[in-house]
């Protein structure tokens, strides 16, 4: 079933974790999920493909069994077919942190309301959490998280560096 252009749900459902445990509920979401996970498509994964070309969600849905079995926040965004964690390569290189860049260049296009700049370096994460939650339009945040507390990007060391660096406007 496809999600949008170019994302489909058997993408945004994949789970290793699910297979091995067999937790079935998890590749057949209730159509609420699957709507939710439709817009997180159409609004922000599909730009991201449209413009660096393309990519698998590391992780997408998960069922609230798997949700458990990997150990992911109580009222994860996941859980609700609203987010995504994404690592980009282009010719063998991550090139996530660019991504970062461009999402919070394009926000006015791009509609998320949530970035998380998961570990990594000062320059690139491992990761991006990212999610669209319709209701939550007009309340943008973007976060890091490295060895500490979650951290507010624009009160952070990070956005220091990318400023001073010149790699944010």
């Amino acid at each position: 079933m496809k999600l949008s252009k170019n994302f489909s749900l058997a993408e945004l459902t994949r789970s290793t974790t699910a297979t091995k445990q067999n937790i079935k509920e998890q590749f057949i979401p209730p159509s609420n999920i699957v709507e939710n996970l439709s817009q997180l498509c159409e609004n922000v994964l599909q730009p991201i493909r449209d413009e660096f070309g393309s990519f698998s969600p590391n992780s997408g849905y998960r069922c609230d069994a798997l949700n458990k079995a990997v150990r992911g926040a109580r009222n994860s965004e996941h859980t609700k077919g609203k987010a995504a964690d994404i690592t980009i390569y282009k010719q063998g290189k991550n090139v996530t942190g660019d991504v970062f860049f461009w999402l919070l260049e394009n926000k006015e296009t791009v509609k998320w309301t949530k970035i998380i700049w998961e570990y990594g370096n000062t320059f690139c994460p491992d990761w991006l959490h990212i999610e669209f939650v319709e209701e939550e339009q007009n309340q943008r945040q973007v976060l890091v998280k490295g060895a500490g507390p979650y951290l507010e990007y624009y009160k952070s060391s990070y956005y220091t560096s990318h400023k001073k660096e010149n790699l944010i406007k």
